[in-house]
């Protein structure tokens, strides 16, 4: 075969500009013509094409794939995350009954004087009153904010809480016949 030819056949291939039968032509000088030096590097792609193009399935491929599926899905356990529900709501309010104690407890150090009551001067005790109420506020908002992010974070997770009930109804928590099947890091 003409070198020109295979130097203006390769150029067409590297443009996309070839037929089907010009690739073959290319492929078969790869494979079973004398090959020059200067061309010696397209062979292994040309012999990597033929190989694989004359590989086929073999006619029960999808039924081998369709049990191994089958059987795969047989062996999985799930473990329910509903027992865990009960225990994020009282994380959330222990961790905001904690949130207004500390700042409840910042607010009182920062501020070591007694409030006294003025009988005598209602606008001293007013003044306390409104200073006392803005500490209040301010530790109550900042309590607020801190539940607010650890709802965010909550929400972030993207549980599908439905989901997830929905597993309590598939497997029993504890069944000793499954146990043995049921391993750590499926957990």
């Amino acid at each position: 075969m003409n070198n020109e030819r295979i130097h203006t056949l390769l150029e067409n291939y590297w443009n996309c500009e070839t037929s089907v039968s010009e690739e073959r032509e290319l492929q078969e000088f790869f494979n079973f013509g004398d090959v020059p030096d200067d061309l010696l590097p397209y062979t292994p792609l040309f012999a990597y094409k033929q190989n694989h193009q004359a590989m086929k399935l073999s006619c029960d491929f999808e039924k081998k794939l369709d049990t191994l599926i089958r059987r795969t899905d047989r062996q999985k356990q799930y473990i329910t995350i509903k027992i865990f529900e009960p225990f994020l709501r009282i994380a959330a309010s222990v961790i905001l009954i904690a949130g207004i104690g500390v700042s409840v407890y910042f607010v009182a150090r920062q501020n070591n004087r007694v409030f006294a009551e003025t009988y005598n001067d209602p606008r001293a005790a007013i003044q306390q009153a409104t200073s006392a109420l803005e500490k209040l506020s301010k530790a109550l908002r900042a309590t607020e904010e801190a539940s607010l992010k650890s709802l965010e974070q909550l929400d972030d997770l993207d549980l599908d809480w439905s989901e997830i009930d929905s597993l309590s109804t598939r497997i029993p928590l504890y069944d000793p016949d499954l146990s043995k099947n049921i391993k750590p890091e499926n957990l």
